[in-house]
């Protein structure tokens, strides 16, 4: 729940956002321009008169929670190139361009080499991205650029190895500003030599820190003693989509193990873990051929873990982890598809929710039991699972015995306390009368989802009905959840959108959203104070950048004045 404080705080946040750029509403959710194409004003690149934003399509723009924004855009400069600008009241800047100069020396490559991608922005405005299909990643510090890594660079605190590249979907970038990232190294460079297969591979490793301090946090090939003093179990390969980092700079990543153990996910199978830092030094939260813990924490005497999910693990500030997994019997046997466990519940490691099993009450946001779950088991697994700074966790979880095939996964909440809350239901009704061709739009499927510490949520998925398809041009939707509020409409494809006041276009794309819980170092599309940045193309060939707010109730009233105060129009 949000303090007087906290509402004043998110109030102040927003207000910068009413007060930079026009601003249009539909319902309670009010809309902001951060970037257009075709425009040298307060929407384009602030490059010089002339210079235009060319494309700005199919991205993920990140937040802050002061309303600053970094995405990547092509300009109309010569060359076309594109680069990565930070929005912030005064309007658009330029922080790295291709063919431009970059920190540590040299230029960013042009071309199809030029490419900008994960761009990350943190609460101090400091900013991340990764540039080229692996050829190194970028950050500020305290404002300043600098060079995180760089192909060929020497990689710290390897004896002189160097980069060979790095690993999609990083940097991570977290509120202190550091990057974490699984890098790759050259073969035969550094002490020891850099080798690539075998039982001693030792080519890869996670390295967290501020460009100029980076060190390395795990190593493929470092003894993992906690399983075997001798050291005969090793690391090995590591998996980098599912890592995370958190404001500490702390780690959890699930990896190989090599040396002496038995792979697969057969009877004696062990051979993958999943590990952090969180407390200071290596930790194993879970090992493939051990006890899986029960609901109360206690090992269970039939679970096993069989094989961890390949989805990103959920991670906090607070060190609380998240992650599901399959399960076999002592024989090798599988005997649940998917099993969800966390350490939220009072700190100790748990079963939540396993397939075939039962499902508990799930509640309505406003607290009531909802009836359409009862006599539910969970089911096939569970996807886009993460946690926030309050240890409520997110998950897209699979449904069984539904009797239908088409509302077989739902979007749910759970608390530090255990309790699961409703967030939507594949079929339920999106848009009421949302049907061209009679009838209410459906929602089919439900793909990214963002979690902020206020338990909002936003989330793409795409629609169903008479008439209704991603195919027709009109099944692609953005949504807003507020718990209070319910479920908010931010945009659809074939909507008119209204990108400035009195300009109308039909959108034809919505770009897709990260999944991230807020404190776990991946791109943050939804900020803690309601404001969720995303971008739209539309048929006439623009695109654009636009935050929309969703109020917490709390606030709403203070929001209304600040809009009206600011002179905003408000359409119903």
């Amino acid at each position: 729940m949000k303090t007087r404080s906290d509402a004043f705080g998110q109030v102040c946040a927003i207000s910068a956002l009413l007060v930079a750029a026009a601003s249009t509403a539909h319902g309670i959710v009010t809309y902001n321009a951060i970037a257009l194409t075709g425009t040298d004003g307060v929407w384009g690149p602030g490059m010089g008169a002339g210079v235009t934003f060319q494309n700005i399509g199919q991205q993920q723009p990140t937040i802050n929670s002061y309303g600053k924004v970094v995405f990547r855009a092509t300009t109309s400069a010569a060359g076309n190139p594109q680069g990565v600008f930070l929005h912030s009241s005064g309007g658009n800047a330029n922080v790295a361009i291709a063919g431009g100069s970059r920190p540590g020396g040299g230029t960013y490559p042009t071309g199809s080499d030029g490419i900008f991608n994960s761009t990350c922005v943190n609460d101090s405005g400091d900013w991340a991205f990764r540039v080229g299909a692996s050829t190194g990643l970028f950050a500020s510090s305290g404002g300043v650029p600098g060079r995180t890594m760089l192909t060929g660079d020497a990689a710290p605190d390897t004896g002189g190895a160097t980069y060979s590249s790095v690993a999609s979907g990083t940097p991570l970038f977290n509120s202190a500003g550091q990057s974490g990232y699984v890098g790759n190294l050259t073969v035969g460079t550094g002490s020891p030599a850099v080798v690539i297969s075998g039982a001693t591979a030792n080519s890869a490793g996670v390295w967290v820190g501020t460009p100029g301090n980076v060190h390395l946090a795990l190593r493929q090939n470092d003894s993992v003693l906690s399983l075997d003093a001798g050291g005969a179990v090793r690391v090995g390969t590591l998996q980098a989509s599912s890592m995370a980092i958190n404001g500490s700079g702390r780690y959890v990543i699930t990896t190989a193990l090599q040396g002496t153990v038995t792979t697969g996910n057969g009877a004696g199978s062990n051979a993958s873990m999943i590990a952090t830092n969180r407390n200071g030094s290596l930790e194993v939260i879970a090992r493939v051929g051990n006890a899986a813990p029960d609901a109360n924490g206690v090992p269970s005497a039939t679970d096993i873990y069989r094989n961890f999910s390949t989805s990103s693990i959920g991670f906090n500030d607070a060190g609380r982890i998240v992650f599901s997994s399959s399960i076999r019997n002592a024989a090798g046997t599988q005997t649940a598809t998917g099993a969800l466990f966390s350490d939220t519940i009072g700190g100790t490691m748990r079963l939540l929710a396993k397939s075939g099993n039962a499902m508990p009450t799930i509640y309505s946001g406003s607290g009531a039991a909802l009836s359409e779950f009862n006599g539910l088991n969970w089911g096939f697994g569970f996807s886009n699972t993460m946690i926030n700074g309050a240890g409520t966790i997110i998950t897209n979880a699979g449904l069984a015995n539904t009797g239908a095939s088409n509302n077989t996964n739902a979007v749910l909440l759970m608390d530090s306390s255990g309790i699961f809350t409703k967030v939507v239901r594949d079929n339920d009704v999106a848009i009421v009368n949302g049907a061209p061709l009679g009838g209410d739009a459906f929602f089919n499927s439900i793909s990214s989802v963002q979690l902020n510490n206020a338990g909002q949520v936003a989330f793409n998925a795409t629609l169903r009905g008479n008439g209704v398809s991603a195919g027709l041009g009109n099944g692609s939707v953005l949504f807003g959840w507020d718990r209070t509020l319910g479920l908010q409409l931010i945009a659809r494809t074939g909507d008119s959108f209204e990108v400035s006041p009195g300009v109308f276009r039909t959108i034809s794309t919505i770009g897709g959203l990260a999944n991230s819980g807020g404190q776990d170092g991946r791109l943050g599309n939804l900020n803690n104070y309601g404001l969720l940045a995303f971008e739209l193309d539309f048929s006439d060939g623009s695109s654009g950048i636009f935050t929309a707010a969703i109020p917490e109730p709390g606030v709403m009233s203070a929001f209304g004045i600040l809009a009206i105060a600011s002179g905003r129009r408000r359409r119903r």
